[in-house]
């Protein structure tokens, strides 16, 4: 197997919409009081905040205003950004009505912290959200599960390697990327989340 096809297995493998699953996965485990109530806040906010986006993403690709889900071009970006933005928003919105876990309403402000920041950056400078989606993953597993999370920050230099490898990002854009997320996790998690 070359180094290319490992850097795509590893690119493809942590994308951005399978690594904030796992995370909304973890923190609503760790949030609910059971499996049942756990399961019912992750099909609530995989509808409310990822279902959306991922349809519209699709159908801006097969119309031909991005050319792939997880576009490498800043800007076509912008539009997902937007769209992230408001069910981010909204989902925040609900989840608060519905009185849910607060963790989980911290996640999706760490998220909406996270869509603001990257958007920003985005209209000067190209930034990686795979490797900030796998720090952020790497970030909430030590929050969560401490010691035991170690072996998993083996991950945000896999996948660092993996993008510049690949040609779709630099070493600063990746190592940037990394940090703000995991700094805007650990800020929201501790002041909001409960931990």
């Amino acid at each position: 197997m070359t180094k290319t096809r490992i850097a795509n297995l590893i690119s493809d493998g942590l994308n951005p919409l399978a690594a904030g699953l796992i995370i909304l996965g973890l923190v609503a485990s760790e949030a609910a009081g059971s499996a049942v109530e756990a399961l019912k806040w992750f099909i609530a906010v995989t509808g409310l905040c990822f279902v959306p986006p991922l349809l519209i993403a699709v159908y801006l690709v097969r119309t031909g205003r991005m050319d792939a889900l997880f576009s490498n071009r800043r800007h076509q970006r912008h539009r997902i950004y937007v769209v992230g933005l408001f069910f981010n928003v909204l989902g925040i919105f609900i989840l608060t009505w519905l009185n849910a876990p607060q963790l989980l309403t911290a996640a999706l402000i760490a998220g909406l912290a996270s869509i603001v920041s990257f958007a920003f950056i985005n209209l000067w400078w190209k930034i990686s959200v795979h490797a900030s989606t796998v720090a952020a993953l790497v970030t909430v597993l030590h929050l969560l599960y401490g010691a035991w999370a170690v072996p998993s920050l083996s991950l945000i230099p896999l996948m660092g390697w993996a993008r510049v490898h690949l040609g779709q990002h630099t070493a600063a854009q990746v190592a940037i990327g990394s940090a703000l997320s995991s700094l805007i996790v650990l800020i929201i998690f501790t002041r909001y989340g409960g931990i």
